[in-house]
């Protein structure tokens, strides 16, 4: 359990939002069948509670609540909300879920509905029901899934599609992810068609050469993952949403025990280019700088989209204050906005530090402040807090 707290002062408001959260995991309660899984959070904001008693379900969002109950080994029953890994991209599933497993396959079920679009709430308006089958092979780490659902808004049907999902490791060194919805349903005009058609597609794959070079490379093209809380500043959200979708390559270079290079390197594009993107990051990581007894992090990164480019470069160095009690970062970042429709040039010194003490083997306190000088008046200092408790 935990609680944070996350402040932005500034000339024009000063804003804290406070956020509580619990997440448990329990298997095989008291050495019973039942095994239990959640994670919820309650967010609001300091003068605003308002806002939390006209739509609770706006505060309050569960991710996961669960219960599950083994008949065997080979077969349960899951009742509740809950994100099955082997059918992981279709997100979050509110209802039951069954699975029979025999000699690698499993056949899964599943009734219920799909979180609501827009606060993540139970919303039994949004059916879905369908079936799986997943096939497991130990000798080559591999889990392939299909599946069949069908989905329903306000009793209309909304989708009909097939989902496949792959995970394995063929070779010792790479692992490969995939997964494809294929839609056999569209209604234009009142008129419906099954004519198959692609939706959704994601292609992962990692190789690591030697223990020094590695490489990741996906390509992304399914539709925009809603995210329903982010505490993250302007340059973090705006490089985060701008490479969601695309081609993506990651390359990850050790050439000394302590050091290690890398870059990742992504680009989103469409036949319009109405949101062409492209990014660029680069980082060198030190370990126990001498004489420091610190972690060095240098970084910078690139981003070029229809409306705007950035450049961003910063250094961060961690180490320990007091052994085994508390450790800190202090960092520094310099980024240049470049606004295609306006002469005007944005530049940003951020400057942070972040604490992170143990109180005692299971009660952590951390502690976070950050301070935006800016070019253009806008400066906000952010202050951030967080207790957890672990069991």
């Amino acid at each position: 359990i935990y609680a944070a707290s996350y402040s932005t002062l500034s000339e024009s408001r000063n804003l804290h939002r406070l956020r509580y959260s619990l997440s448990f995991k329990g298997y095989n309660l008291g050495n019973s069948r039942f095994s239990l899984e959640t994670y919820i959070n309650f967010r609001h904001t300091a003068g605003e509670w308002n806002q939390v008693e006209e739509n609770l379900a706006d505060a309050l969002k569960v991710y996961s609540l669960a219960l599950r109950y083994d008949f065997d080994e080979s077969a349960h029953l899951t009742l509740g909300r809950r994100i099955n890994p082997k059918i992981s991209s279709m997100g979050a599933i509110d209802g039951v879920q069954f699975e029979k497993t025999i000699e690698g396959f499993t056949l899964g079920l599943l009734a219920g509905s799909r979180p609501d679009f827009s606060d993540y709430s139970l919303n039994t308006d949004l059916l879905q029901g369908g079936a799986f089958l997943s096939f497991n092979a130990p000798k080559w780490k591999s889990t392939s899934t299909i599946a069949f659902v069908e989905q329903r808004n306000s009793g209309f049907v909304d989708r009909r599609f097939a989902y496949v999902q792959h995970n394995s490791q063929p070779l010792e060194n790479l692992n490969v992810f995939a997964s494809m919805e294929i839609d056999a349903y569209r209604k234009v005009n009142q008129q419906v068609s099954s004519q198959p058609r692609l939706t959704n597609l994601l292609l992962s794959l990692r190789y690591r050469f030697s223990r020094q070079f590695s490489l990741n490379l996906s390509y992304d093209s399914r539709y925009s993952i809603i995210y329903f809380e982010s505490y993250k500043n302007f340059i973090d959200r705006l490089i985060e949403q701008e490479t969601r979708q695309g081609l993506r390559l990651g390359l990850r270079y050790r050439p000394f025990k302590k050091i290690s290079i890398g870059a990742n390197l992504s680009w989103r594009f469409q036949k319009s280019d109405m949101n062409l993107s492209r990014n660029v990051n680069a980082y060198v990581n030190i370990s126990r700088v001498p004489g420091l007894n610190a972690n060095l992090s240098l970084r910078a990164n690139y981003l070029q989209t229809n409306y705007l480019q950035s450049q961003m470069a910063g250094v961060r160095i961690s180490r320990p204050i007091v052994k085994r009690k508390l450790t800190g970062d202090l960092y520094v970042r310099f980024v240049r906005y470049d606004y295609y429709n306006s002469e005007l040039i944005r530049n940003q010194q951020i400057a942070g530090l972040n604490l992170r003490f143990r109180l005692t083997k299971h009660l952590s306190l951390y502690g976070y402040v950050e301070k935006t000088f800016s070019s253009y008046g806008y400066a906000p200092l952010r202050l951030n807090s967080k207790i957890i408790q672990r069991f």
